[in-house]
């Protein structure tokens, strides 16, 4: 998973800035008609939603992989 877009726009932190977070969220949630993207209102609350915004724009999941990486081993 690169989240570079493919079906859509990339996720990285750098495209989704100028972003507002609740429109996010909103499309998440919602969905966006005539586009691959769907709805997650039957799986996700809108504070889950917003969480993975929250992930995406702290560059998730490169910013797991580098935490992952830096901690010291039986930490």
């Amino acid at each position: 998973m690169t989240l570079q877009g493919g079906l859509g726009p990339s996720l990285k932190p750098d495209a989704l800035r100028d972003k507002p977070v609740d429109s996010l969220v909103a499309t998440i949630h919602g969905g966006r008609p005539g586009t691959p993207m769907p709805p997650w209102h039957r799986f996700l609350s809108e504070d889950e939603a917003r969480w993975i915004v929250e992930q995406l724009l702290a560059g998730f999941p490169e910013s797991a992989s580098a935490t992952q990486r830096d901690a010291a081993p039986g930490q």
